[in-house]
């Protein structure tokens, strides 16, 4: 998983190393072009991780369309998306139709458009009309769900941490009965919810609008989905942008590297905790910093913290609430107060233990997520991998104790990928462009890195030089290259 939303805590695997063209292939245009969308209100809202919408622009417009619930069986029936648009304000000078999606897995797109008004730079608002839509299995498109215990749906759990002992027993269990709890709430549809198949949505939507090719923009876990779209449909791609870029191996290798992207992270925030030692008693240099926080960790692994009643502060929350911290230096304060209460053992006083990040995280939300990451690609089905990829990840990456390399519900999935996963295709026009931060935790920089190589001469990155999860749209050097690559199609370099 990736983090859930742009700048927003939550969104992997073998490495890909060469150049490869992509193992799934389009579908055939089976079906005759889909009827023009009829746009009209919106539905409710869908609840993001966090539990609460966007905000709705109330320009905002909604359809629904109807696509196929598997590609390769069309008989097998079909099932509902809804889409959103926010037309321009300038149609004298409007270029054509931006979709653009956050991440997740699981995260409802279909007021994104109003956020993506709200960052975007004025002369690209002006060109373009904003498109959104609940991918399939989410909030409004046909929805999965796992009907999860709110036990099982707590935000840290989310992280696969092991037990202080390493041991990832309990990590087991809870995999196995999230397989078991999605499977019997949603049947066979689960498995119909792929990026791949997402893909092919995007594309009806295209015909849908009346579109020869679309254009698109889309943040951490949607950078794949615009990997994929770029790859089955090269010709149909207009100008593709992915901001903080998921490995080309997807969210199962995407997952495979959240402790290379805390390493490369945490740096900042220890910086900024030093700055603070006066106030924070946590050590005057990153480097003391950062032994305060492996030392506290394994404090409240031996002696959690009591918060109040059915409350309490473990080692495995203070990891969890760190790396979620790391997603945006916004959240800085957040594992300052964490890692503050670690120390002195202080319970905050009532009403002033307020966190800006999600506790429960909304059962559509992980089940779509899940059926993502576990349709996508075959997983190992082997427990002693499992605990052999923590114990070497707990050894190389003790920020975050063996997360990296824990297990997943996908070990225990009731069903299989239905073809192989896509890999990028550098076959295709010039036409993409990667915005990356350096220092990203969630998508590290060397996954972004190897998407760029997959693509070859069609992408070029630019990279800049700052910590946390999405890049900074009203940063020039984001702002600058992404006007002139939307608006008269020049890549950088």
């Amino acid at each position: 998983m990736t983090a859930i939303t742009r700048r927003t805590a939550a969104a992997g695997g073998l490495a890909l190393s060469l150049l490869l063209l992509p193992t799934a292939v389009a579908a055939p245009d089976a079906e005759a072009a889909p009827a023009a969308l009829s746009w009209g209100p919106c539905p409710a809202p869908t609840p993001n991780a966090y539990g609460a919408p966007f905000p709705r622009d109330p320009r905002q417009q909604c359809a629904t369309l109807r696509v196929p619930r598997d590609y390769r069986h069309l008989r097998a029936g079909s099932i509902t998306l809804t889409v959103s648009r926010i037309r321009t304000s300038d149609p004298a000078h409007r270029r054509g139709d931006l979709v653009v999606v956050p991440g997740g897995p699981g995260g409802s797109g279909l007021d994104y458009p109003g956020q993506a008004a709200g960052f975007l730079p004025p002369d690209v608002l002006r060109s373009y009309d904003l498109i959104g839509f609940d991918e399939r299995g989410v909030g409004n498109s046909t929805p999965v769900h796992c009907d999860l215990p709110v036990e099982d749906r707590a935000a840290q759990l989310n992280y696969p941490f092991p037990a202080p002992d390493g041991s990832i027993t309990a990590n087991l269990a809870h995999a196995r009965r999230i397989a078991d709890a999605c499977a019997a709430a949603t049947g066979p549809y689960l498995a119909d919810i792929t990026t791949a198949d997402s893909a092919r949505d995007l594309d009806r939507i295209r015909a849908a609008i009346g579109l020869r090719r679309i254009s698109y923009l889309g943040t951490s876990y949607a950078t794949y989905l615009g990997q994929v779209y770029a790859s089955l449909f090269p010709a149909r791609a207009d100008h593709v942008v992915l901001d903080s870029t998921v490995a080309p191996g997807g969210e199962q290798q995407g997952t495979s590297l959240f402790s290379e992207g805390a390493e490369d992270a945490f740096p900042a925030l220890a910086r900024y905790l030093a700055d603070r030692d006066d106030a924070l008693h946590l050590g005057a240099t990153p480097e003391a910093v950062r032994a305060s926080y492996l030392r506290l960790a394994v404090e409240l692994d031996r002696a959690p913290l009591v918060l109040g009643p059915g409350r309490t502060f473990t080692g495995i929350g203070l990891r969890a609430v760190t790396y979620s911290s790391l997603t945006n230096p916004r959240y800085y304060p957040i594992a300052a107060a964490a890692l503050r209460l670690a120390a002195t053992r202080t319970p905050p006083a009532p009403g002033n233990g307020g966190s800006a990040l999600p506790s429960v995280i909304p059962d559509n939300f992980l089940a779509a997520q899940f059926a993502v990451l576990c349709d996508d690609s075959a997983w190992p089905r082997d427990p002693a991998g499992y605990a052999a990829r923590t114990a070497a990840d707990r050894r190389r990456h003790p920020l975050t104790d063996g997360m990296g390399g824990n297990v997943w519900p996908c070990a225990f999935w009731h069903y299989a990928p239905k073809e192989p996963q896509v890999r990028p295709n550098p076959v295709g026009p010039r036409n993409i462009l990667l915005l990356q931060n350096r220092y990203d935790p969630a998508t590290p920089y060397s996954g972004a890195r190897q998407a760029l190589d997959a693509f070859g001469r069609r992408a070029a990155m630019v990279t800049v030089d700052a910590t946390g999860h999405g890049v900074d749209f009203t940063d020039p050097r984001v702002r600058g290259p992404l006007t002139a690559f939307l608006l008269g199609g020049r890549l950088p370099g």
